[in-house]
């Protein structure tokens, strides 16, 4: 039971990050206008993908220590 609270844990904490990754690039694009930001700067969508994938990982490792804990 307590690895299932773990898992999970660590998924909602991923899912978290992705909606936070998610959302400020879709605010960023609402502020910013037309035209997406990947096709002016290619170098932007690595660095996002990147800074997603971090984001990500880190929120899970401490969903997962949360959960873990209680």
């Amino acid at each position: 039971m307590k690895l299932i609270r773990i898992i999970i844990g660590a998924a909602l904490g991923a899912i978290g990050a992705t909606v936070l990754a998610w959302g400020g690039l879709y605010l960023f694009g609402i502020v910013r206008g037309p035209g997406s930001l990947f096709d002016t700067n290619p170098d932007a969508a690595n660095r996002f993908f990147a800074l997603w994938f971090a984001l990500a990982l880190v929120a899970s490792i401490v969903g997962g220590v949360n959960a873990s804990r209680r």
